[in-house]
Protein backbone atom coordinates (compact mmCIF):
# COMPACT_ATOMS: atom_id res chain seq x y z
CA UNK A 1 0.00 0.00 0.00
CA UNK A 2 1.18 3.48 -0.99
CA UNK A 3 2.36 5.69 1.63
CA UNK A 4 0.30 9.08 2.33
CA UNK A 5 2.05 11.44 0.03
CA UNK A 6 1.49 14.74 2.75
CA UNK A 7 3.09 12.22 5.59
CA UNK A 8 6.08 11.35 2.63
CA UNK A 9 6.79 14.84 2.51
CA UNK A 10 6.01 16.11 6.29
CA UNK A 11 3.88 18.38 5.83
CA UNK A 12 0.14 19.18 6.42
CA UNK A 13 -3.21 19.13 4.62
CA UNK A 14 -3.47 22.47 4.62
CA UNK A 15 0.19 23.04 3.23
CA UNK A 16 0.75 25.75 0.55
CA UNK A 17 2.33 25.31 -2.75
CA UNK A 18 5.71 26.49 -1.18
CA UNK A 19 5.81 24.99 1.84
CA UNK A 20 4.77 21.78 -0.70
CA UNK A 21 7.99 23.12 -2.73
CA UNK A 22 10.35 23.58 0.26
CA UNK A 23 9.84 20.35 1.96
CA UNK A 24 10.44 18.44 -1.80
CA UNK A 25 13.41 20.08 -1.60
CA UNK A 26 14.83 19.52 1.95
CA UNK A 27 14.16 16.07 1.80
CA UNK A 28 15.49 15.63 -2.16
CA UNK A 29 18.70 17.18 -1.04
CA UNK A 30 18.39 14.49 2.13
CA UNK A 31 18.14 11.16 -0.01
CA UNK A 32 18.76 11.68 -3.56
CA UNK A 33 20.71 9.18 -5.24
CA UNK A 34 24.09 10.88 -5.39
CA UNK A 35 24.41 11.46 -2.11
CA UNK A 36 23.63 7.86 -0.62
CA UNK A 37 24.83 6.18 -3.83
CA UNK A 38 24.99 2.55 -2.51
CA UNK A 39 22.52 3.18 0.06
CA UNK A 40 18.95 1.01 -2.29
CA UNK A 41 16.47 1.73 0.94
CA UNK A 42 17.67 5.67 0.57
CA UNK A 43 16.70 5.47 -3.71
CA UNK A 44 13.28 3.93 -2.83
CA UNK A 45 12.49 6.55 -0.51
CA UNK A 46 13.82 9.37 -3.14
CA UNK A 47 11.73 8.35 -5.82
CA UNK A 48 8.63 8.12 -2.80
CA UNK A 49 9.11 11.53 -2.54
CA UNK A 50 9.45 12.67 -6.26
CA UNK A 51 6.21 10.95 -6.81
CA UNK A 52 4.62 12.29 -4.04
CA UNK A 53 6.09 16.11 -5.02
CA UNK A 54 4.54 15.33 -9.14
CA UNK A 55 0.95 14.95 -7.63
CA UNK A 56 0.88 17.70 -4.53
CA UNK A 57 2.57 20.29 -6.47
CA UNK A 58 0.09 20.23 -9.42
CA UNK A 59 -3.59 21.80 -7.95
CA UNK A 60 -5.36 19.49 -10.66
CA UNK A 61 -3.90 16.58 -9.52
CA UNK A 62 -3.51 17.29 -5.51
CA UNK A 63 -7.64 17.85 -5.85
CA UNK A 64 -8.20 14.64 -7.59
CA UNK A 65 -5.52 12.66 -4.52
CA UNK A 66 -7.76 14.17 -1.58
CA UNK A 67 -10.56 13.23 -2.68
CA UNK A 68 -9.16 9.39 -3.62
CA UNK A 69 -8.20 9.53 0.17
CA UNK A 70 -5.11 7.59 1.64
CA UNK A 71 -6.67 4.04 0.84
CA UNK A 72 -4.68 3.24 -2.35
CA UNK A 73 -4.54 -0.40 -1.56
CA UNK A 74 -8.22 -0.40 -1.00
CA UNK A 75 -10.87 -1.21 -3.16
CA UNK A 76 -12.20 1.81 -5.41
CA UNK A 77 -15.86 1.34 -3.80
CA UNK A 78 -14.51 2.01 -0.16
CA UNK A 79 -12.13 4.75 -1.50
CA UNK A 80 -14.90 6.95 -3.41
CA UNK A 81 -17.36 6.77 -0.27
CA UNK A 82 -15.28 9.13 1.67
CA UNK A 83 -12.46 11.80 1.70
CA UNK A 84 -9.02 11.11 3.48
CA UNK A 85 -8.99 11.23 6.86
CA UNK A 86 -7.41 14.40 8.35
CA UNK A 87 -3.99 14.75 10.43
CA UNK A 88 -3.12 14.78 13.79
CA UNK A 89 -3.77 17.93 15.56
CA UNK A 90 -1.20 18.68 18.74
CA UNK A 91 -1.53 20.70 21.73
CA UNK A 92 0.48 22.00 24.63
CA UNK A 93 -1.15 21.49 28.46
CA UNK A 94 -0.10 23.42 31.31
CA UNK A 95 -0.51 21.85 34.35
CA UNK A 96 0.39 22.26 38.41
CA UNK A 97 2.19 19.37 40.16
CA UNK A 98 -0.50 18.39 42.05
CA UNK A 99 -2.97 18.21 39.04
CA UNK A 100 -0.68 16.18 37.23
CA UNK A 101 -0.61 14.40 40.50
CA UNK A 102 -4.72 13.91 40.75
CA UNK A 103 -5.81 13.99 37.50
CA UNK A 104 -8.26 16.39 36.45
CA UNK A 105 -10.77 17.60 33.49
CA UNK A 106 -10.11 20.70 31.58
CA UNK A 107 -10.80 21.91 28.17
CA UNK A 108 -8.36 22.76 25.62
CA UNK A 109 -7.97 25.31 23.10
CA UNK A 110 -6.85 23.45 19.99
CA UNK A 111 -6.22 25.57 16.09
CA UNK A 112 -7.62 22.94 13.73
CA UNK A 113 -9.17 22.32 9.85
CA UNK A 114 -12.56 21.98 10.54
CA UNK A 115 -15.56 20.84 7.41
CA UNK A 116 -16.52 24.25 5.35
CA UNK A 117 -19.67 25.60 6.42
CA UNK A 118 -19.82 27.82 3.57
CA UNK A 119 -19.87 25.02 1.33
CA UNK A 120 -20.76 21.90 3.71
CA UNK A 121 -17.31 20.54 3.02
CA UNK A 122 -17.86 19.64 -0.98
CA UNK A 123 -15.83 22.07 -1.92
CA UNK A 124 -18.09 23.47 -4.41
CA UNK A 125 -19.40 27.31 -4.49
CA UNK A 126 -22.77 27.50 -2.63
CA UNK A 127 -25.52 27.25 -5.58
CA UNK A 128 -22.91 26.99 -8.58
CA UNK A 129 -24.64 24.14 -10.83
CA UNK A 130 -22.99 20.92 -10.94
CA UNK A 131 -21.46 20.14 -14.63
CA UNK A 132 -20.40 16.82 -15.93
CA UNK A 133 -16.49 15.22 -15.02
CA UNK A 134 -14.21 15.95 -18.17
CA UNK A 135 -12.43 12.70 -16.60
CA UNK A 136 -15.02 10.13 -16.93
CA UNK A 137 -17.22 11.95 -19.31
CA UNK A 138 -20.49 11.53 -16.88
CA UNK A 139 -20.07 7.92 -16.62
CA UNK A 140 -18.74 7.99 -13.31
CA UNK A 141 -15.90 5.16 -13.88
CA UNK A 142 -12.64 4.93 -15.04
CA UNK A 143 -11.36 1.80 -17.05
CA UNK A 144 -7.56 -0.02 -15.92
CA UNK A 145 -5.65 -2.36 -17.81
CA UNK A 146 -4.30 -4.93 -15.59
CA UNK A 147 -4.30 -8.12 -17.79
CA UNK A 148 -8.00 -7.70 -17.42
CA UNK A 149 -9.75 -4.84 -18.34
CA UNK A 150 -11.56 -3.73 -14.94
CA UNK A 151 -14.09 -0.31 -14.30
CA UNK A 152 -13.31 1.58 -11.45
CA UNK A 153 -15.58 4.77 -9.56
CA UNK A 154 -13.69 7.90 -11.18
CA UNK A 155 -11.09 9.06 -8.63
CA UNK A 156 -11.95 12.88 -9.71
CA UNK A 157 -15.86 12.46 -9.39
CA UNK A 158 -16.05 10.07 -6.89
CA UNK A 159 -18.06 7.71 -9.26
CA UNK A 160 -20.79 10.88 -9.13
CA UNK A 161 -20.16 11.46 -12.71
CA UNK A 162 -20.64 15.16 -11.88
CA UNK A 163 -18.55 17.98 -10.37
CA UNK A 164 -18.54 21.43 -9.44
CA UNK A 165 -18.25 24.09 -11.92
CA UNK A 166 -16.94 26.55 -9.08
CA UNK A 167 -14.63 26.52 -6.23
CA UNK A 168 -15.98 27.64 -3.07
CA UNK A 169 -14.19 30.85 -2.24
CA UNK A 170 -13.72 30.67 1.67
CA UNK A 171 -12.16 27.16 1.27
CA UNK A 172 -10.35 27.46 -1.89
CA UNK A 173 -12.28 24.55 -2.79
CA UNK A 174 -10.86 22.18 -0.45
CA UNK A 175 -13.92 21.91 1.63
CA UNK A 176 -12.36 22.33 5.18
CA UNK A 177 -11.01 25.92 6.70
CA UNK A 178 -9.16 26.75 9.98
CA UNK A 179 -11.40 26.67 13.48
CA UNK A 180 -10.77 27.63 16.91
CA UNK A 181 -12.33 24.93 19.26
CA UNK A 182 -12.31 24.12 22.54
CA UNK A 183 -12.39 20.23 23.31
CA UNK A 184 -13.04 18.81 27.20
CA UNK A 185 -10.19 16.60 27.74
CA UNK A 186 -9.81 14.12 31.11
CA UNK A 187 -6.12 14.33 32.21
CA UNK A 188 -5.29 11.46 33.89
CA UNK A 189 -3.46 11.46 37.47
CA UNK A 190 0.21 10.85 37.15
CA UNK A 191 1.27 12.20 33.81
CA UNK A 192 4.62 13.82 33.61
CA UNK A 193 6.27 16.67 31.50
CA UNK A 194 6.59 15.56 28.30
CA UNK A 195 3.97 12.90 28.56
CA UNK A 196 1.80 12.32 25.77
CA UNK A 197 -2.90 11.72 25.87
CA UNK A 198 -4.29 11.06 22.32
CA UNK A 199 -7.64 12.06 22.38
CA UNK A 200 -9.51 10.21 19.23
CA UNK A 201 -11.23 11.90 16.47
CA UNK A 202 -10.37 15.31 17.56
CA UNK A 203 -7.75 16.39 15.11
CA UNK A 204 -7.80 18.34 11.66
CA UNK A 205 -10.91 17.04 9.60
CA UNK A 206 -10.12 15.37 6.01
CA UNK A 207 -10.63 17.38 2.76
CA UNK A 208 -14.17 16.78 1.56
CA UNK A 209 -15.90 15.41 4.57
CA UNK A 210 -13.04 12.79 5.43
CA UNK A 211 -13.12 11.47 9.11
CA UNK A 212 -11.04 13.76 11.35
CA UNK A 213 -7.47 12.48 12.78
CA UNK A 214 -6.86 12.69 16.53
CA UNK A 215 -5.68 15.06 19.07
CA UNK A 216 -2.18 14.80 20.77
CA UNK A 217 -1.79 16.43 23.87
CA UNK A 218 2.05 17.35 25.47
CA UNK A 219 1.89 17.55 28.80
CA UNK A 220 4.15 20.17 30.59
CA UNK A 221 3.93 20.18 34.27
CA UNK A 222 5.07 22.48 36.97
CA UNK A 223 7.73 21.62 39.45
CA UNK A 224 6.30 21.81 43.19
CA UNK A 225 8.57 23.62 45.83
CA UNK A 226 7.89 20.52 48.31
CA UNK A 227 8.00 17.60 46.38
CA UNK A 228 10.78 16.03 44.13
CA UNK A 229 9.64 13.26 41.84
CA UNK A 230 11.83 10.38 40.07
CA UNK A 231 9.21 8.17 38.25
CA UNK A 232 6.38 7.18 40.53
CA UNK A 233 7.93 8.34 43.83
CA UNK A 234 8.14 11.64 45.66
CA UNK A 235 11.36 13.15 47.99
CA UNK A 236 10.33 15.45 50.38
CA UNK A 237 11.87 16.76 53.89
CA UNK A 238 10.93 17.12 57.39
CA UNK A 239 12.22 19.03 59.94
CA UNK A 240 12.45 17.50 63.85
CA UNK A 241 13.82 19.01 67.02
CA UNK A 242 16.59 17.25 69.01
CA UNK A 243 14.07 15.78 71.60
CA UNK A 244 11.60 14.39 68.66
CA UNK A 245 14.62 12.51 67.11
CA UNK A 246 15.86 11.02 70.28
CA UNK A 247 12.41 10.05 71.77
CA UNK A 248 10.45 9.33 68.56
CA UNK A 249 7.47 11.61 67.55
CA UNK A 250 4.60 11.70 64.97
CA UNK A 251 5.47 14.94 63.19
CA UNK A 252 2.66 16.68 60.44
CA UNK A 253 4.05 16.40 56.71
CA UNK A 254 2.62 17.49 53.41
CA UNK A 255 1.41 15.08 51.48
CA UNK A 256 -0.54 14.75 47.78
CA UNK A 257 -3.84 14.44 49.99
CA UNK A 258 -2.69 17.30 52.13
CA UNK A 259 -1.21 17.36 55.65
CA UNK A 260 -1.11 14.20 57.03
CA UNK A 261 1.61 12.43 59.79
CA UNK A 262 4.41 10.95 59.84
CA UNK A 263 6.27 8.84 62.51
CA UNK A 264 9.38 9.37 63.50
CA UNK A 265 11.42 6.14 65.02
CA UNK A 266 13.35 6.82 68.24
CA UNK A 267 16.97 7.77 67.40
CA UNK A 268 16.51 9.12 64.51
CA UNK A 269 19.20 10.30 62.44
CA UNK A 270 19.89 13.90 60.40
CA UNK A 271 19.90 12.55 57.17
CA UNK A 272 17.73 9.39 57.39
CA UNK A 273 15.14 8.75 55.25
CA UNK A 274 12.25 7.19 55.84
CA UNK A 275 9.49 5.43 53.43
CA UNK A 276 5.62 5.86 53.60
CA UNK A 277 4.43 3.45 51.54
CA UNK A 278 1.63 3.82 49.00
CA UNK A 279 1.85 7.65 49.67
CA UNK A 280 3.63 8.60 45.67
CA UNK A 281 2.28 9.16 42.22
CA UNK A 282 -0.79 7.14 40.99
CA UNK A 283 1.14 4.66 38.28
CA UNK A 284 -0.03 5.58 34.66
CA UNK A 285 0.70 1.92 33.57
CA UNK A 286 -0.62 -0.63 35.75
CA UNK A 287 -2.75 -0.44 38.93
CA UNK A 288 -1.22 0.97 42.67
CA UNK A 289 1.43 4.19 43.76
CA UNK A 290 4.57 4.74 44.47
CA UNK A 291 6.27 5.52 47.47
CA UNK A 292 7.27 8.99 49.58
CA UNK A 293 10.70 8.84 50.63
CA UNK A 294 11.18 11.45 53.77
CA UNK A 295 14.73 12.68 54.46
CA UNK A 296 14.89 13.77 58.16
CA UNK A 297 16.56 17.08 58.87
CA UNK A 298 17.70 17.56 62.97
CA UNK A 299 16.93 21.23 63.96
CA UNK A 300 20.20 22.30 65.86
CA UNK A 301 18.37 24.61 68.02
CA UNK A 302 20.80 28.68 68.34
CA UNK A 303 20.24 30.75 71.01
CA UNK A 304 19.14 29.00 73.78
CA UNK A 305 19.29 30.65 77.43
CA UNK A 306 21.32 29.57 80.28
CA UNK A 307 19.11 27.16 81.76
CA UNK A 308 18.50 25.31 78.42
CA UNK A 309 22.69 25.47 78.25
CA UNK A 310 23.15 23.82 81.56
CA UNK A 311 20.79 20.87 80.60
CA UNK A 312 22.74 20.23 77.41
CA UNK A 313 25.86 20.40 79.47
CA UNK A 314 24.49 17.47 82.37
CA UNK A 315 23.13 15.39 78.95
CA UNK A 316 26.75 15.52 77.67
CA UNK A 317 28.38 14.18 80.86
CA UNK A 318 25.21 10.85 80.85
CA UNK A 319 25.54 10.42 77.15
CA UNK A 320 28.17 7.74 76.46
CA UNK A 321 30.88 9.74 74.09
CA UNK A 322 31.96 7.85 70.63
CA UNK A 323 35.60 6.69 70.40
CA UNK A 324 38.31 7.74 68.05
CA UNK A 325 40.23 4.95 66.51
CA UNK A 326 43.77 5.20 64.78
Amino acid sequence: MARDYYAVLEIGVSATATQIRRAYQRLARQYSPDVNLWERDTQAIFQEIVEAYRVLSDPTARSVYDRQGRGMGQPASRRAEAGRRGDDATAAVELSFIQAATGFETTVAVERLAPCGSCAASGGRAGALPTVCDHCGGTGSVWRDTGTIVAEPCPACRGAGRRVSEPCPDCRGRGIRAERASVPVMIPAGVDTGAQIRVAGEGHSGPFGGPRGDLVLIMRVHEDPSFARKGDNLYTEAVVTIAEAVLGARVPLRTLEGVGELLVPPGTQSGQVLRMRGRGLPRLAGEGRGDLYVTVRVEIPRGIDQRTQEIFRELGRLLPRQEVRP
